[in-house]
């Protein structure tokens, strides 16, 4: 097994390739290692989570506390978590982390997979609906026992990650208040790694969330994307470094605000 940690840049779901300028080089590297272990998160909600819209069973839910992202509850509490920046894995029950916890520093993906169906079946969990296929396709994810994980060659560029998340994250809340949510729920998107915060079923606002960035933007940005019912409008996107240059959260949400409504 060997460790590559400049693999290049897994795409959620966008062109193959590299998409960020060299002030974004570390974040980039960062990037590309989380979005190859929460896929573990998405294969388990895939196979498990029955509940809620099912359009919306794999996103994650965000805990900028802990600074995670975690499954919706399946098998009576069950959840799968990711903690920033060391990406260890761990299950929790009704909210409290178990013991045995997942660490992939130099660990293979057949190793990540071995520990999850042993922790399925310590918790009784039917092990044979566990699949690895999943709704979306991811160029350059590791796979088998070739490679290993690395979190640690980009730990740097992980804690940026979790700094632009827990900005974004404020942000995203905010503006969501600011348009009637009482407890607005911040979502991670597993097949990018996006931010996003939903309006309430039946409602024709945008969706809004954050991007890293992709093949027609070089650096993280905030979008406004197509309501539930014209899911195809273009998005409207804003630089998230200009954005968030505003000095404080609530004039940064009016902007988006301002985004979501052109």
């Amino acid at each position: 097994m060997t460790n590559s940690p400049d693999r290049s840049i897994v795409s959620g779901g966008y062109a193959e390739g590299k998409f960020y300028g060299s002030e974004f080089a570390e974040l980039e590297r960062a990037r590309n290692e989380a979005l190859n272990l929460v896929q573990w998160l998405a294969r388990v909600a895939c196979s498990y989570v029955t509940n809620g819209d099912p359009e919306r069973r794999l996103d994650l839910d965000y805990h900028a506390a802990e600074a995670a992202v975690a499954t919706k509850n399946f098998a009576d509490g069950v959840a799968l978590e990711m903690r920033f920046p060391d990406l260890h894995l761990q299950f929790l029950h009704n909210g409290k982390p178990a013991p045995h916890v997942f660490d992939p520093q130099e660990r293979s993906p057949a190793e990540a997979e071995a520990w999850i169906l042993v922790e399925l079946l310590h918790r009784g969990i039917d092990r044979e609906k566990f699949s690895k296929q999943l709704p979306y396709s991811i160029p350059g994810l590791l796979t088998g026992d070739a490679e290993d994980y690395a979190p640690a060659a980009c730990r740097s560029g992980l804690i940026e990650l979790v700094g632009w998340f827990d900005k974004a994250a404020s942000v995203l809340r905010e503006t969501m208040r600011r348009r009637g949510a009482e407890k607005p729920v911040v979502n991670c998107l597993p097949r990018t790694l996006d931010l996003a915060v939903a309006a309430p079923a039946g409602s024709k606002r945008p969706l809004l969330g954050f991007s890293f960035g992709d093949t027609q933007h070089s650096e993280p940005y905030f979008y406004a994307a197509g309501s539930a019912d014209s899911p195809n409008v273009e998005r409207r996107t804003v630089s998230a470094t200009k954005l968030l240059a505003a000095t404080d959260i609530a004039k940064t949400a009016a902007l988006l605000i301002k985004l979501a409504v052109l």
